[in-house]
């Protein structure tokens, strides 16, 4: 029985080549699509997944509110780590800070690395990464000792068997390498090496009484999965009884809250300051989820329409088996067979689709997926349960409408079945078209909106600036930095020159200020950054009153301030700012009391998802963060090289890092254009898929009433007219799928939108763009058959049976 319902499957799919190809092609780029989204919503839900530990490991956060303006920190004090590890019921605490850009000798090379932490001798208890080398539960116990990760290890000495014992030095201290460890998977802990906390003891030991310098980062190990709650009741408690009471002594406006973070849900909370690395969107794995099983539904929807609208083929077939004695349910099996056959064939075919695409899928995802997945369980199951379902649900109908023809009506009769439900049809080809026409939508909203992002007036001019990372630690060339510029300045290609601690893209530091307001002081909080005399002017930054810093004014180096108009308006001078008083804390900028001497109009210093925050710009010439030098677009390479060439001259030690401030500014929106490269792909695919659909549709309309078509031309309708009579009902389902996608797409990107404080309006061009695009599309799917149609014979079209 089996054999023969293949054999019937196969010869049906061969008798009928061009709607097997449809729906095989159809579903095959939908199952290759699906599973695509598979391996990228997998990878990204794998985040923290390796550490065994990871279901009762806690991060502890901070929230400080001031002036009712709350900030969000993933960092806290480090005074915590003294608390919190006598909490009762934890089986660990461990606490790390970022040690920033370092540059490291070995022999006669060179290495330059940002992603150091500096950690303590419990940083393995928590995080049970793979030693390769070394013991974990020591390694970092000595001062000057340092633990590599494997790929740091082979790049400095070849192998971690080599690196143990070996020493490092670094620019203020040499390090002993104690361990190497292997990172097997994603984590937003993304360090090449750790330095032992113990080697700066004494700092750590000054900072064991404050609860407002947020700068580690603290990482709880609980016995269960059931803890977090309990947890954060003792830190609420710690926060009322001690952290609180502490800055309230010290004079300090401010009330902190610490919040416990599941370590599994880092990876998708954005919303913390100065975390350790990009972070993924929940969002975007919800919407290509539903992209794959749009794309699945839309492939299905090809076949149960091109399978029931030829029906009427295959009517005999059923009259007689049933005849025969075939009963309903064996005749449901029979066509549910094919359907699955179908889709196993468009699986390995997708599976191929797959193989050639994955190199261009991972250059768009930035992943690294290769084909060792096909032999995973997960994936395994995942393509199992894709022929299953789709095969079952999308020759449900099929199976169901032809299995109930009656014996007696179809073989007695000389009329056919019309084909299934023409309504029914109608519905799904409307399914069809309006979720193409969302996701359409939505790729023409997220253009727009990126191309708004890129091209909006941020304040400032990002264009040719060169951004080169000064080493930290190096007091030396710090010193050098104006000796430098004057050098620089030799090149007539380098048209400005400036240097800064901060730059535009960078999460500037809050500080706590005593703002004039009459006759007193009021306690603010404002974003500050150092700069150099020169840095308003290399950004192309305006001046909206006042004055930029003056080499000639004495004063302006200990005494002057310059803010921006939304700090103007945040500390309520927006009538006349100039020669307001600004007094710094302990945890503000050097030299006491400040007057403003000018204020700038409102620069971006963040992207656009944010709104301009209130900021304050200090003098600070020898700032030794970054040198910034506005080149001219022409000989760019030349005036690169020239740059380096004097940059050896005064530092022969580190290597010239550097990049352009533009591209930097708009790595801000990566997430975002790589969604909008991966929905616009896959829109495609959907709008592809469909037209496949309406394009077997029009075929099988066109061949249904071929004998219509003979006679409308014989009585003298043009090959206009045919067109326009088989072109007219698609056209009007499209249209209907206009009306039903509109306000679903409105919808859906208008939530989208609001993660931008800057964003596009959703105007109606927008959505009538889409619209237009899709019904012509639709219309040279369908028009291609009608023309077809229209050209045959009248003689031969009425002789048709």
């Amino acid at each position: 029985m089996l054999q023969n319902y293949l054999k019937i499957a196969v010869r049906n799919l061969m008798r009928n080549k061009v709607y097997s190809a449809i729906n095989i092609v159809g579903l095959a780029i939908g199952v290759a699509s699906c599973i695509l989204i598979f391996l990228y919503v997998q990878d990204e839900l794998s985040y923290e997944r390796h550490f065994s530990n990871a279901g009762r490991t806690a991060r502890i956060v901070g929230e400080v509110i001031f002036e009712g303006q709350k900030d969000e920190f993933a960092v806290t004090p480090a005074a915590l780590s003294y608390s919190a590890s006598k909490f009762p019921g934890i089986e660990a605490l461990t606490q790390f800070r970022q040690a920033g850009q370092q540059t490291i000798w070995y022999n006669d090379q060179t290495f330059s690395e940002e992603n150091l932490l500096i950690a303590d001798s419990s940083f393995f208890k928590v995080f049970d990464y793979e030693m390769l080398a070394g013991n974990p539960a020591t390694a970092l116990d000595a001062p000057k000792t340092i633990v590599l990760t494997e790929a740091l290890a082979e790049k400095i000495f070849g192998s971690a068997a080599q690196a143990m014992g070996e020493v490092l030095e670094f620019s203020n201290n040499k390090y002993t390498v104690t361990g190497v460890y292997r990172n097997p998977g994603h984590s937003h802990i993304n360090a090449a090496g750790l330095l032992s906390k113990a080697t700066f003891a004494g700092q750590v030991e000054q900072e064991r009484n404050e609860w407002f310098n947020l700068n580690s980062y603290t990482y709880i190990l609980l016995p269960n999965e059931n803890q977090f709650e309990a947890l954060q009741q003792q830190v609420d408690e710690l926060t009322r009884t001690h952290v609180n009471p502490w800055i309230k002594e010290n004079k300090l406006n401010a009330e902190m809250k610490l919040i416990v973070q599941p370590l599994q849900d880092i990876h998708f909370t954005t919303r913390f300051k100065h975390d350790l690395s990009p972070h993924g969107n929940i969002s975007y794995i919800y919407i290509f989820g539903a992209v794959a099983v749009f794309l699945l539904l839309i492939a299905s929807i090809n076949y149960m329409n091109l399978a029931t609208a030829r029906s009427a083929k295959r009517a005999k077939e059923v009259g007689l088996r049933k005849v025969v004695g075939a009963d309903r349910s064996q005749i449901i099996r029979q066509f549910l067979g094919e359907s699955v056959l179908l889709t196993l064939i468009a699986v390995l075919l997708a599976l191929a689709l797959v193989q050639i695409f994955i190199p261009s899928f991972n250059q768009l995802t930035e992943k690294s997926f290769t084909s060792g997945f096909f032999l995973q369980w997960e994936f395994l199951l995942v393509v199992l349960a894709i022929v299953l379902l789709v095969g079952v649900v999308a020759g449900s109908y099929p199976a169901f409408f032809l299995s109930g023809f009656k014996p007696a009506e179809v073989l007695k009769s000389d009329k056919q079945p019309k084909g299934g439900s023409a309504t029914l049809r109608r519905a799904l080809v409307v399914v069809q078209f309006s979720i193409s026409l969302v996701m359409i939508i939505g790729t023409i909203v997220v253009f727009t909106q990126m191309h708004y992002l890129k091209n909006s007036d941020l304040g400032f001019n990002k264009e040719q600036v060169m951004v080169i990372d000064i080493p930290a630690g190096d007091s030396t060339l710090v010193k050098r930095l104006p000796m430098i510029k004057q050098k620089l300045l030799q090149n007539p290609n380098v048209l400005k020159v400036s240097n800064s601690y901060s730059i535009p893209a960078e999460v500037p530091s809050r500080s706590l200020i005593l703002a004039e307001q009459g006759d007193k002081m009021v306690e603010k909080t404002i974003d500050v950054i150092a700069v150099d005399y020169d840095f308003i002017p290399v950004l192309g930054i305006e001046i909206a009153a006042g004055r930029n810093f003056s080499r000639d004014m004495k004063t302006d180096n200990r005494n002057a301030i310059i803010i921006n108009e939304a700090a103007a308006k945040w500390l309520g001078w927006s009538d006349n700012p100039i020669g307001k008083k600004i007094e710094t804390g302990e945890t503000a900028f050097d030299g006491g009391g400040a007057k403003v001497v000018g204020v700038v109009k409102d620069f971006h210093i963040t992207s656009l998802h944010t709104e301009v925050q209130p900021l304050a710009m200090r003098l600070y010439p020898e700032s030794p963060g970054y040198l910034l030098a506005r080149i001219a677009p022409e000989d760019q390479a030349g005036t690169i090289g020239f740059v380096e060439e004097q940059w050896r001259l005064f530092d022969q030690r580190h290597p010239m890092e550097y990049f352009f401030m533009d591209e930097f500014f708009d790595r801000q929106y990566r997430a975002e254009e790589k969604m909008l490269t991966v929905f616009g792909y896959f829109a495609g695919l959907t709008i592809l898929i469909a037209c496949l659909g309406l394009f077997g549709l029009a075929s099988f309309t066109a061949e249904q009433r071929t004998k219509e078509i003979g006679i409308r031309k014989v009585l003298g309708s043009s090959t206009g007219n045919i067109v326009m009579l088989l072109s007219r009902d698609f056209a009007l389902l499209v249209l209907i799928s206009i009306v039903l996608a509109t306000p679903v797409a409105w919808y859906g990107m208008s939530r989208w939108l609001q993660d931008f404080a800057y964003r596009i309006d959703l105007s109606w061009w927008i959505f009538a763009l889409a619209g237009a695009l899709a019904l012509v599309v639709a219309l040279a799917t369908v028009s291609f058959q009608a023309v077809k149609a229209a050209l045959l014979d009248p003689v031969k079209a009425i002789r048709t049976q």
